[in-house]
């Protein structure tokens, strides 16, 4: 007989990527906003956003802070990304005598499109932002932290400056087949900004993104995740993170930010929301997949979760589905 606690241990790894699983949950995709160009003496606030965005140096560097903080601004220089969620305004400037100064005032255009500040060159930024679908992207704005800012500096950092160069490359060559490749390129710089952040927190700070480098968390993590629907108890996940009862639901909560069982729920939950609001499958065929017995005890545990039935969380994304439908179509009338 087949020790199921062994062969997750060894196969989980193959078999699921949870960061993975989050980002396609909320239907993400990067989208480049626009280039900045500055150089002499210079500065700029951008205003806080609810939306996820990214920055990423190009060339140069200057001075960054977020509005409010008390800390020491932090130079922003060649192959930095910073990631926001949320976060207070982010001013950008050439001296860190200028942060204090700094407005959100238009900025001009050059023929080329690119934003200008200052004078001259020696500073380029690329600006970005997530595209997610708004129904589904919770957990990954309650997963990310309002502000990451990672370092291409160091070592680790290669394959990073190596998709930042190449990014470049395609917007300024705007070769056949550009808008795709600044797509790709601009997701894995995306996500190759997140591995170095969760490496390099990971003894600093404790959410989920940290988890996912947990030796030990992380192999529940994936584990629930490959196979959501399995009857996940507490001593299971334990044995399979090769530690106590006691000292799992502890490390788990102390590291995740909530009990195991839990996240078992809220992740259901999530892929039940995805499915209602996807497909015609029937409420019953959704119970079965996210590890409901029956209709009567998923529809209850669905309600106290999104405070909606199941029935009518559809109807109410199937509506917002058509608006949103309505809406693109107008904007493709106007164009032409």
């Amino acid at each position: 007989m087949i020790d199921r606690a062994r062969f997750m241990r060894d196969s989980t790894d193959m078999r699921s990527d949870p960061l993975s699983d989050v980002l396609d949950l909320a239907d993400a995709r990067c989208v480049l906003s626009g280039t900045l160009l500055a150089g002499g003496e210079w500065s700029r606030k951008f205003q806080r956003s609810d939306a996820v965005k990214f920055l990423a140096v190009v060339r140069g560097s200057c001075w960054l802070s977020t509005e409010g903080n008390s800390a020491a601004p932090a130079r922003f220089e060649a192959g930095d990304v910073v990631i926001t969620n949320g976060a207070p305004p982010i001013v950008l400037a050439s001296t860190p005598e200028r942060l204090a100064n700094a407005t959100c005032a238009p900025l001009e255009r050059d023929a080329e499109g690119n934003l200008r500040a200052g004078e001259g060159a020696d500073f380029m930024m690329i600006g970005g932002l997530l595209e997610v679908d708004e129904q589904r992207c919770g957990f990954l704005r309650e997963t990310l932290p309002p502000l990451i800012h990672v370092s291409g500096q160091r070592g680790e950092a290669a394959k990073l400056r190596w998709l930042l160069t190449e990014l470049a490359e395609e917007m300024l060559r705007n070769r056949a087949g550009s808008a795709t490749a600044i797509t790709h390129l601009a997701k894995l710089l995306f996500v190759e900004a997140l591995r170095l952040h969760i490496e390099d927190s990971k003894s600093e700070q404790v959410g989920w993104l940290t988890a996912l480098d947990d030796r030990r968390i992380s192999i529940a993590l994936r584990s629930v995740h490959a196979d959501p629907s399995h009857p996940w108890t507490l001593e299971e996940l334990a044995k399979l993170s090769g530690m106590s009862r006691t000292s799992f639901a502890v490390r788990f909560r102390d590291v995740v930010g909530m009990p195991p069982l839990t996240y078992v729920l809220n992740w259901r939950i999530r892929l039940a929301e995805r499915d209602l609001s996807e497909t015609d499958h029937s409420v019953a065929d959704i119970a079965w997949s996210v590890g409901y017995g029956s209709e009567s005890a998923f529809s209850n545990a669905f309600r106290r979760a999104t405070g909606l039935s199941p029935g009518r969380f559809r109807k109410e994304a199937m509506q917002t589905y058509s608006e949103r439908r309505r809406s693109v179509k107008r904007r493709e009338l106007e164009a032409e």
